[in-house]
């Protein structure tokens, strides 16, 4: 069994890289001079995605007036940076939510619906706040827990471990991997996201997300703060969605920062339950 960091990196080449139309997505999307054009060109070369971009795009979830019926007006309604994120989510419910785990302490619909609540907090808190880069956010919750899932699948019995110990002692899953002195899920991830080209703000976002004070560059805290928060929103809305065994607390200076009180905390839980039952065809991608 693969006992450091190196070792379970030295893994992750078989674990599934995005296809060329999503990894030409997030480079296109990244870049400031790309067209409307451009970006739909891409995505029509894979028509399932295509589809299933399309029927997410008519959700619920977005409330449209009228129906979009083509990609392109798809892209000039929601804006490139939500067909990203829709794209990426299609993505990493093909890749890691769809075949049997080697392990049964985890389960993946709830870690997926876990994924899709802490996206959708992400939504609340920056409007709550007013921050403007929500589709930031929104797919850093989409994105946030990547490593527990490629963990889960390579390495079935380093999860079994830290559940089995979270359980025991009444912990969350980072607190487990930490007292176990295994790779955790923030690293795994951290080197994934660097490898496929995500976002500078994106990667800083997830690896920071449970330890926020450590974040010293002052133009992602926001990001990175809002980050947090909406793990804890989503842990408490379904505490063992995502492997732990105590709600985790959300950290003072956080709080502090995004000028949140126990009337707003509970105000932005309710609207991301609420949102989060418009999203059933987030659940079934």
């Amino acid at each position: 069994m693969a006992k450091t960091l190196n070792d379970v990196l030295g893994e992750l080449d078989s674990v599934p890289t995005p296809s060329f139309v999503v990894a030409k997505v997030l480079e296109l999307v990244s870049q400031p001079e790309v067209s409307a054009s451009e970006l739909t060109e891409v995505i029509e070369k894979d028509p399932n995605l295509t589809v299933r971009v399309m029927r997410l795009a008519n959700s619920a979830y977005y409330g449209l007036p009228q129906k979009i019926s083509t990609l392109s007006h798809a892209v000039m309604i929601l804006g490139f940076k939500t067909v990203r994120n829709l794209v990426t989510s299609i993505y990493m419910h093909d890749a890691f939510f769809t075949s049997k785990l080697r392990t049964e302490l985890i389960d993946t619909e709830k870690l997926w619906r876990h994924l899709i609540a802490t996206a959708i907090a992400t939504e609340q808190i920056s409007d709550a706040v007013g921050f403007i880069n929500k589709e930031e956010t929104f797919l850093v919750g989409m994105i946030h827990d990547l490593g527990k899932i490629v963990i889960a699948r390579l390495f079935p019995t380093y999860t079994d471990a830290t559940i089995k110990l979270a359980s025991v002692e009444l912990i969350t899953y980072f607190e487990s991997e930490k007292k176990l002195g295994l790779p955790d899920h923030v690293s795994v991830a951290n080197y994934l996201l660097e490898k496929w080209g995500f976002p500078h703000e994106i990667q800083t976002a997830v690896n920071f997300h449970h330890d926020p004070e450590k974040i010293n560059e002052e133009t992602l805290r926001d990001i990175v703060y809002i980050s947090h928060a909406a793990d804890v929103v989503a842990n408490v809305l379904d505490p063992k969605a995502a492997g732990n065994y105590t709600v985790p607390v959300m950290n003072r200076s956080v709080w502090s920062y995004l000028k949140l009180n126990g009337t707003s905390f509970l105000e932005i839980a309710k609207e991301t339950r609420k949102m989060a039952r418009k999203a059933t065809e987030f659940f079934a991608i």
